[in-house]
C-alpha cells in the first residue's frame, strides 16, 4: 500500500487573485490562476501569452557564432548532422531542425545526416558509439548539430573537433560543474550562467526552434532568403508536443505557454498527417496539451525506449497519411509493450519502496535487476506520485556487468540535478556519470556502490527538503458549488490553458452520495458513477478505480468525498458533462 494521500487547497496569491478579478474572470478562473502563478511571467502572460511575447533569439550566447556557422554550411553545401536525445523533446527537436533546413531554407536533404542514440545501447548524450557512427560517416559531416543534450559532453565533442568536425550545441539541461564543452563551436543553452536569455524553463526543442529562426532571420537579412520564405511558426506543432513532454514549466515561461498555445492550434487544424493519423486515439474532436501529455508523448517516447526513436521521426516527418498511419500502428504496438514491461517494474519497485518508506527514507532508491533501462524512467514517475518522494530506479547497463543506470523523477520541492550534484560533492568517483534538470535526471553507478548511493542520495535529499514535503499531496482549488458545474465552466477553465507541468489542470474537491456504480473496461477496473449533491446529479469517471479481480470500495448509497477534474465527455459526436475523479474515498474513511 502507499502512503495515505493528503489532501490539501492551493494557497492563492492575492495580488494575482485580484488583477485576474479586474480583468473581468470569473471567480473560478482567478482562483485558479491564483493558485498556480508565478510573478515573473505576470497574470497577462497566464491569460493570453502570444507569439509577440517570445524573448529574441540573439539574447542567447554563442547564437550569432552558430548562425553564421550553419548559414556558411548552406552557403558551401557541405553534410549538416543532426544529432538528438531519443526522448520526445529530443524527437521533435530532430524533426524542428530537419523541417526548418529543408523546408524552410532550401537546403536539400541529401546533404543531411540524422543520427540518434539508441538508449539501451549506445546510452544517453553524444556518446561514444554515436561519435564514433559520425567519424566513421562517408562522406562524413562538416557539421554537427546537437539538440536536447551535448552539455555534457566534451570528451567526444573534442573527438570530432580533433577530425574536423565543427559541433554547434543546442541544450537546455544544466551546464555541468566543470563548465560547458569547450571543444564546442558554439554552445546553445539558456542555463549557461552567461547567458543573457532570460527564460531558463524552455525545452530543447525550443531551443532548437530558436537557433533556426536566427539563421532564417540572418539569411534574409543578407539577401540568401527571401522575406517570402515560409515561417518558423510552421513548426511550432512539434515544440508544443515537445515541451509539454518534456514536463517544463508551463507556470514561470511565458515562451512555454505562448508557443503550445500556438502549436495546439497548428495541431488542430489538422494539416499535418502525423496528426491526422493519431486523432483515432483522441476522445474529443480537438487536442490539447492534456492529450499532448497523455497521448501524443507516450507514443513517441515509446519508441526511444523501446528501440531507436527514427520511427517516431519517421511518423513525425510523414509525407502522407498512408505514410503515417502505419507509423502510428507501429507506434501504439510498442508503446501497449512499455505499458507492460512498466507494470512489471512499478510492481517490483513499490515492493521496495515501502521498505524504505517504513525505514523513514525521504528518498527512493530501487535496483531492478530484471529492469528496462528504456522504461524504467516513467516507472519512477509512478512511483514518485504513489510515495511522494524523489525517486531513482536502476537497471543493469547492456553490456556493463559491472554498471547500472538510473533514472531519477523528483518532487516540486527537490531540484534533483542540485542533488545529484550534491552526491558528487560529497562524494568524489561515486557517480559514473550524471546529468539532467530539476524534475528528471539520469544517473550511472557501479553496481559495488548501490547501498553507498543510497546513503548519499539521502543525505543529498534532506538537504533539500523538509518533513512536510515528504508523501503524496493532492493540491485541489477548492469546493464548487453544484450548481455551478457546466459546460460553461469548462470552456472558460480551458481558455486559460495549457496546463501542465506546475500550471496542472484544475482539481475540484467536494461531497457526493453516490446513486450509481458501473464497472466497465476490459479488467472492469474502471468505474462510471452518477453522484448527487441535493437535488443535483452529475456524471462521473473514475479510472483505475481497483485492481484487476478485486471489488470496487465503494457502492450505491455511500457519501464520499471525492477530487475530481472537470471534463467533458463525447459520445456519439454529442457533448455532456463528466467529473473525471482523481481520488475518492467513503466519508466515513479516516486517515
Amino acid at each position: 500500500m502507499s502512503e495515505v494521500i493528503e489532501v490539501r487547497q492551493r494557497p492563492l496569491d492575492q495580488s494575482a487573485y485580484a488583477q485576474c478579478q479586474a480583468r473581468g474572470c470569473s471567480e473560478v478562473v482567478a482562483r485558479v490562476i491564483a493558485g498556480r502563478w508565478q510573478e515573473q511571467m505576470g497574470v497577462e502572460g497566464v491569460i493570453d501569452p502570444r507569439l509577440s511575447q517570445l524573448d529574441s533569439p540573439f539574447t542567447l550566447k554563442d547564437i550569432d557564432r552558430a548562425v553564421k556557422r550553419i548559414i556558411l554550411a548552406i552557403e558551401q553545401g557541405e553534410i549538416i548532422a543532426l544529432e538528438t536525445d531519443h526522448d520526445c523533446d529530443g524527437q521533435t527537436s530532430h524533426a524542428v531542425l530537419y523541417v526548418a533546413l529543408t523546408e524552410i531554407l532550401g537546403f536539400s536533404s541529401e546533404h543531411i545526416q540524422s543520427y540518434i542514440g539508441h538508449r539501451m545501447q549506445e546510452g544517453y548524450g553524444l556518446s561514444e558509439g554515436l561519435a564514433q557512427r559520425i567519424l566513421a560517416a562517408d562522406p562524413r559531416p562538416g557539421v554537427v548539430i546537437t539538440a536536447d543534450n551535448g552539455s555534457a559532453d566534451e570528451p567526444r565533442i573534442a573527438q570530432l573537433k580533433a577530425a574536423g568536425i565543427d559541433v554547434i550545441v543546442t541544450d537546455h539541461h544544466t551546464i555541468p560543474a566543470e563548465g560547458i564543452p569547450k571543444s564546442a563551436y558554439a554552445v546553445v543553452n539558456p542555463t549557461r550562467p552567461d547567458c543573457e536569455y532570460a527564460d531558463r524553463y524552455i525545452a530543447g526543442c525550443m531551443v532548437a526552434w530558436l537557433l533556426m529562426a536566427a539563421v532564417r532571420r540572418r539569411m534574409i537579412e543578407v539577401g540568401l532568403l527571401t522575406a517570402q520564405a515560409p515561417p518558423m511558426t510552421e513548426v511550432l506543432d512539434y515544440v508544443a508536443v515537445g515541451t509539454v513532454a518534456d514536463c517544463v514549466s508551463l507556470s514561470r515561461s511565458v515562451n512555454n505557454r505562448a508557443v503550445v498555445r500556438y502549436g495546439l492550434h497548428k495541431i488542430n487544424q489538422s494539416q499535418r498527417p502525423c496528426w491526422q493519423a493519431i486523432r483515432p486515439l483522441l476522445r474529443r474532436p480537438h487536442m490539447n496539451a492534456e492529450d499532448l501529455g497523455f497521448t501524443v508523448g507516450p507514443l513517441l517516447n515509446s519508441d526511444g525506449r523501446l528501440a531507436d526513436a527514427f520511427g517516431s521521426v519517421n511518423f513525425l516527418l510523414s509525407g502522407s497519411l498512408s505514410e503515417a498511419g502505419p507509423w502510428a500502428q507501429r507506434l501504439w504496438e510498442q508503446n501497449q509493450s512499455r505499458k507492460a514491461i512498466q507494470k512489471t517494474l512499478v510492481q517490483q519497485a513499490t515492493q521496495q519502496a515501502q521498505q524504505q518508506v517504513a525505514a523513514g527514507q525521504w528518498s527512493i532508491v530501487a535496483w531492478l535487476p530484471e529492469g528496462h533501462a528504456g522504461v524504467h524512467g516513467i516507472a519512477a514517475s509512478r512511483i514518485k506520485d504513489q510515495f511522494g518522494r524523489p525517486t531513482i530506479l536502476f537497471s543493469p547497463k547492456i553490456n556493463q556487468a559491472d554498471i547500472i543506470t538510473g533514472s531519477a523523477r523528483s518532487i516540486d520541492t527537490l531540484d534533483m540535478r542540485e542533488a545529484l550534484q550534491h552526491v558528487a560533492d560529497h562524494n568524489p568517483g561515486l557517480l559514473v556519470s550524471f546529468g539532467g534538470h530539476q524534475g528528471a535526471a539520469g544517473v550511472s553507478i557501479r553496481l559495488a556502490d548501490l547501498d553507498l548511493f543510497k546513503t548519499a542520495f539521502e543525505t543529498a535529499a534532506r538537504y533539500q527538503l523538509c518533513a512536510e514535503d515528504i508523501g503524496p499531496v493532492l493540491w485541489t482549488d477548492g469546493v464548487l458549488p453544484v450548481e455551478t458545474l457546466s459546460l460553461t465552466l469548462v470552456d472558460e477553465l480551458h481558455a486559460i490553458g495549457p496546463y501542465g507541468r506546475e500550471f496542472e489542470p484544475p482539481l475540484f474537491e467536494g461531497k457526493f452520495t453516490v446513486n450509481e456504480v458501473r464497472m466497465v473496461g476490459a479488467d472492469q477496473i474502471h468505474a462510471q458513477l452518477m453522484l448527487a449533491h441535493e437535488s443535483h446529479c452529475v456524471r462521473a469517471i473514475w479510472f483505475n478505480a481497483c485492481e484487476p479481480g478485486q471489488s470496487i470500495v465503494i457502492k450505491p448509497g455511500d457519501q464520499v468525498n471525492a477530487v475530481y477534474q472537470l471534463t467533458d465527455n463525447y459520445f456519439r459526436d454529442q457533448r455532456s458533462l463528466q467529473l473525471q475523479l482523481t481520488y475518492c474515498e467513503r466519508d466515513d474513511v479516516k486517515s
